[in-house]
C-alpha cells in the first residue's frame, strides 16, 4: 500500500482550536515561559495563536514531515523557540517514535508544561503517547485532549472517503470513541490527574 495515505484536506478550523489556547490564556500569564507540546499540530493554527499570546513560550510540533515543512513557513515569524519533529506516514511510525527519541535524549528530563493531543485520535497510537507525556509533564502541567466524541466513521478519516482505514482498523474501532476510551480508561483512573476542563484538559497534579 502507498505510504501517502493520509488525506490532503480534512475538516479543521482555520483558528484551530480555541478552546485549548483560550483556556491557556486563562492559566498562563502572556510573559510566562512555558514549554508546550501539541502532537497533530495539522495547518499549525492553534500553534500560531498560540506563539501570538505567548512570546516567551517554546513549542514542540510533531507531525507528519510535510506538515513540519509547511508549518515552518507558516510560522516563519517566530524563529528560534519552535521545534520541529516530522514523522513518516509509514503504517507503523508515529509522534511517538520522535517523543521517544526527545526523552531519552533528554535523560527522561520532565520537559512539558503543557501536552496538546489533537493527532491521530486512535488507542493504537495516542494511548502510548499519553503514556510518553505523562513521563515528560512536569508536576502542575497540563495534559490537554482534543474531539473526546470524535470517531473515525464521519470523520475525513471514514474508510468510505479513505479505504486504506478499513485495512488498518476494525468496524469495531472505526465506530468506537477512541479519545474517551483513552481518556476514560487511562487518564481518568490514574489519582495524579485532576479534571480541570470537562472531556480535556487534566492537571498532574503529582509525580
Amino acid at each position: 500500500m502507498s505510504q501517502d495515505w493520509y488525506p490532503k484536506k480534512i475538516r479543521v478550523s482555520e483558528e484551530g482550536t480555541p478552546s485549548t489556547y483560550n483556556f491557556m490564556s486563562e492559566t498562563f500569564s502572556s510573559n510566562q515561559h512555558f514549554n508546550y507540546a501539541e502532537f497533530g499540530f495539522h495547518n499549525a493554527d492553534t500553534a500560531r495563536n498560540i506563539c501570538e499570546r505567548f512570546p516567551n513560550a517554546t513549542l514542540f510540533l510533531f507531525d507528519f514531515e510535510e506538515k513540519c515543512t509547511a508549518a515552518k513557513e507558516k510560522l516563519k515569524a517566530f524563529p528560534n523557540r519552535i521545534h520541529y519533529f516530522g514523522n513518516t506516514q509509514k503504517f507503523n511510525d508515529s509522534y511517538n517514535w520522535s517523543l521517544m527519541k526527545l526523552m531519552t535524549e533528554n535523560n527522561h528530563q520532565r520537559l512539558f508544561d503543557y501536552c496538546f493531543l489533537d493527532g491521530a485520535h486512535t488507542f493504537a497510537v495516542d494511548a502510548l503517547t499519553f503514556f510518553l507525556c505523562d513521563k515528560m509533564v512536569k508536576a502542575g502541567g497540563y495534559l490537554d485532549f482534543d474531539d473526546y466524541h470524535w470517531r473515525l466513521r464521519g470523520s475525513s478519516l471514514d474508510p468510505e472517503n479513505i479505504p486504506v482505514i478499513a485495512d488498518q482498523y476494525t468496524d469495531e474501532q472505526i465506530d468506537d470513541k477512541q479519545v474517551a476510551r483513552i481518556v476514560d480508561g487511562l487518564v481518568r483512573p490514574d489519582p495524579s490527574y485532576k479534571e480541570i476542563v470537562k472531556d480535556k484538559v487534566f492537571l498532574k497534579s503529582s509525580i
